[in-house]
């Protein structure tokens, strides 16, 4: 009776975990605030990505302004992160488009920073929400649209979307430039929204399997010698999702608004 009560608490337990869920996390932590029917309370998550921006600012904007001759271990840091972004993230873009340097930097550091903290127990991976990685993903669609067509022209920007000299013009030209359009504000966006949520969640998705077997089978089992390696070993490895994952998101981001930029030029 003892064994099938822990294997039913086992179930229960293992299902909480998988279903990490916005459901799941809106009553954790919650503060209850209302503007009229509009519900607005503060929850685990917002809590989680509060934390995230006070770490990021602590990180960039504060640490930009500490600097000493003789540094310590933060500034060394903070320099780092600065020498990654402009080796890696704008070593390859216009002297124009590294203008937007500071924006993808600290939209690197700021994703990174959720993911890290993610893994932290009892935490709650932010960037696994897909509302939150699409609200991401669309504000970078606003960003290099509006760069385009500040810089091109409107006319010259939705030119852009379909190339020069095709054959059939009256059936092509349309066709393309609608497919162009779909690319630019369907694909791109949700390609970048879905992949970082996608990849955070398989990632914790796979370590909760691992550590719901041991609640399953009980640690009196020879399953915890083979799975609680493997959680190690996943785990490991999720920092390093953590770090690659944020880095797609900032270089595509910088990407995206280098084309917007020369548009008129890549066609």
């Amino acid at each position: 009776m003892g064994t099938l009560a822990l294997m039913q608490v086992s179930q229960e337990e293992l299902q909480k975990q998988i279903l990490h869920t916005w459901e799941e996390a809106r009553h954790s932590w919650e503060i209850p605030l209302h503007i009229g029917p509009i519900d607005i309370s503060i929850n685990k998550i917002i809590w989680f990505l509060f934390i995230g921006a006070a770490v990021t600012f602590l990180i960039l904007f504060i640490g930009s302004r500490l600097l000493k001759d003789r540094p310590g271990a933060y500034q060394v840091i903070v320099e780092e992160l600065y020498g990654f972004g402009r080796k890696q993230l704008a070593g390859q873009m216009s002297e124009e488009g590294q203008k937007f340097l500071p924006y993808t930097l600290s939209l690197f550091v700021f994703i990174l920073v959720l993911n890290l903290i993610g893994l932290i127990p009892n935490s709650y991976p932010v960037t696994s929400n897909i509302s939150f990685t699409l609200g991401l993903a669309i504000f970078t669609l606003i960003i290099y649209n509006f760069v385009g067509i500040r810089r091109n022209g409107l006319g010259t920007y939705l030119k852009s979307f379909v190339p020069p000299n095709m054959p059939a013009k009256p059936l092509m030209v349309p066709f393309m430039f609608f497919v162009e359009g779909l690319q630019q504000f369907v694909t791109q966006p949700l390609t970048l929204g879905m992949r970082l949520y996608a990849n955070i969640l398989a990632g914790h998705l796979i370590i909760f399997v691992f550590l719901g077997l041991i609640l399953y089978f009980g640690v009196v089992s020879v399953v915890p010698l083979l799975t609680l390696p493997m959680a190690i070993v996943f785990y490991a490895f999720e920092i390093f999702v953590a770090v690659i994952q944020a880095y797609i998101f900032a270089i595509l981001t910088q990407i995206y608004i280098e084309l917007a930029l020369y548009a008129d030029e890549q066609h």
